[in-house]
């Protein structure tokens, strides 16, 4: 699969440490840049916004070749239903697993969004898959 980058993208709700989530997108994306927006929870609670991108080939694999081969495996098991028209792939990571040093997949709400744009001609999401 050829994926044009990857897009990372987390919160920091208020009852977490920012520099905490930082080094978690930092250790996941390996992007030394990472962009932050303030926003508002329902309840009025601030939110910072990180998001990360990757683009360079090398980067793209390094990422994929740091998770586990357990995890890969259940990305391609289940890549019917991570891909979308556009072509998008998706995919969640344990955020806490990320500031411990480690990346897995995410099983709950605490993640890290990774989105990648996979190349394909003519684009669509048969051609993807």
């Amino acid at each position: 699969m050829d994926i044009a980058g990857l897009s990372f993208r987390t919160f920091a709700h208020a009852t977490e440490d920012e520099e905490k989530v930082e080094q978690a997108l930092k250790l996941a994306s390996g992007a030394d840049e990472i962009t932050r927006s303030k926003s508002e929870g329902y309840h009025g609670n601030p939110i910072v916004v990180m998001e990360a991108k990757i683009s360079r080939s090398k980067e793209i694999k390094e990422f994929f070749a740091s998770l586990p081969v357990e995890d890969v495996q259940r990305l391609l098991d289940t890549l019917e239903i991570r891909i979308d028209e556009e072509s998008m792939f998706f995919l969640r990571l344990d955020k806490q697993a990320a500031f411990e040093g480690r990346l897995t997949l995410g099983r709950n709400d605490d993640v890290i969004s990774v989105r990648g744009k996979i190349k394909s001609y003519p684009q669509s999401r048969e051609n993807a898959l």
